[in-house]
């Protein structure tokens, strides 16, 4: 059996050898302590179930969006009320825009409706035979105006001489008719005048007669009363003749008094029509004109802030359709706009829960939030300034999280992070997935 060198040397110096160190102890104790941390980890890393979220970055926004003021036909600017970071109620004028010809384009509109409605008001008394034309509480109203004035005043000369005009045509057509009545009286007296001359006629010739055969009497005499008696006929038969003629005329006279009074009243309900069409389309030409003509004040769509003010000249120019200014809604709900990457997209759901952190805030000092996805976009968006594709998650926090800030006050427009949660596994499970997911990979054949 070998001897260990140190031994040898120690006895050949005379003293004896110091005894063996026992290093295995030390080193069943690493090996102990090895095998348990990585136990420990093992077991921590295959049971603990740690969250997975996706990071999105977002910003405060009030929950009904700001809202963007614009004008549809743009115009001059007269005068310019408020200014960036100015509180406005809803419906306080902003700015007023140069209203000139939209007011001139008004009062023409306004006008012609105007006498269009006089003008409809003398037709409907005329077609209904009034005495006098009854105009609208609503045109009287505005008596003041000359051009009203004038309209009624107008209207009203018309139809006092269209309706003398027809009265005096229907007058002379009566008049007639009394001449011919006072015509057939006379007729109708000579014809019972003749018929009593006849009668007496006829008794004078049947006495001429029985004399004539007597022998008393020449015959020229009794032919004297035969043609006087024939004569007296004759007449009878032209008055009655001349009677028929007169009620004729009386006839003709009603037919065309009734003809008269036909033609005026078709007339009339035609040219009622005709202007009831127009006014039609002056209503509508007038709403449009009251429309522009009140759009010439810009006024706030809802309470709140004004920012992004772009108009800053009085006489400036506004174009069409072009963004004047923001109004940022007070008191409305806030909640929280994020970006979500695509890659995200698919582990992201309405109705999971984000944390929140207030990035304008100390992170130290600011509690973490917790919301809700209430709100997914259905496609990709793409930032107009960074070019970045995302999907827009909207997130609500509860009034009793809100609570949690203390004096802190969200404000739109703040920059916070937000951590979606997507759900949960192990660490193994996060170690390992790199392995596995290059696995599966290898085994694809191209």
């Amino acid at each position: 059996m070998s001897r260990s060198p140190s031994r040898a040397r120690a006895r050949d110096n005379g003293r004896d050898p110091p005894p063996p160190s026992d290093s295995r102890g030390w080193i069943v104790a690493g090996m102990t302590t090895i095998v348990v941390a990585f136990g420990g980890f093992g077991a921590w890393a295959a049971l603990a179930s740690l969250d997975s979220a996706a990071i999105a970055s977002g910003v405060v926004v009030v929950e009904s969006d700001r809202k963007s003021i614009q004008h549809l036909e743009g115009g001059l600017v007269k005068e310019i009320l408020v200014r960036d970071g100015d509180r406005v109620e809803h419906n306080d004028v902003l700015i007023r825009l140069e209203d000139t010809h939209a007011r001139a384009m008004h009062d023409i509109v306004r006008g012609e409706l105007d006498a269009a409605l006089a003008e409809e008001s003398r037709l409907v008394a005329e077609r209904d035979s009034r005495d006098s034309v009854v105009f609208p509480r609503e045109l009287l109203a505005r008596s003041h105006v000359s051009k009203v004035a004038k309209a009624v005043q107008g209207q009203r000369h018309l139809f006092t001489a269209r309706r003398n005009a027809l009265q005096g045509q229907v007058a002379i057509l009566e008049k007639s008719i009394d001449q011919f009545r006072e015509e057939i009286e006379g007729l109708k007296a000579e014809q019972a005048a003749r018929e009593q001359q006849l009668t007496i006629l006829g008794d004078e010739l049947k006495g001429l007669r029985k004399l004539l055969k007597q022998g008393n009497v020449p015959r020229n005499e009794v032919l004297a009363y035969e043609r006087k008696l024939a004569e007296l006929g004759g007449e009878k038969g032209r008055f009655k003749s001349d009677v028929a003629r007169a009620e004729q005329g009386i006839g003709e006279a009603r037919l065309r008094i009734s003809q008269i009074r036909k033609a005026a009243r078709e007339q009339v309900v035609a040219e009622l029509r005709e202007v009831q069409e127009r006014m039609f389309g002056l209503e509508e030409r007038l709403v449009a004109a009251v429309d522009v003509l009140g759009r010439t004040e810009i006024r706030a769509p809802a309470t709140g802030i004004i920012m992004g003010m772009q108009a800053h000249t009085t006489g400036g120019v506004i174009a069409p359709a072009q963004e004047i200014l923001q109004v940022v809604p007070v008191g409305d709900r806030l909640v929280i706009e994020a970006q979500v990457d695509p890659i995200d997209i698919d582990d992201v759901a309405v109705g999971q829960q984000a944390t929140v952190r207030l990035t304008a805030f100390k992170l130290r000092s600011t509690p973490i939030i917790v919301g809700t996805l209430i709100n997914l976009s259905a496609d990709r968006l793409v930032d107009e300034h960074s070019g970045t594709p995302y999907y827009l998650a909207r997130i609500e926090v509860s009034k009793e999280e809100l609570a949690t800030l203390g004096d802190l006050q969200l404000q739109p427009g703040m920059p916070v992070e937000a951590l979606i949660k997507t759900g949960s596994r192990t660490a193994l499970g996060y170690m390992l997935s790199p392995l596995t997911e290059n696995i599966g990979l290898a085994f694809r054949e191209r």
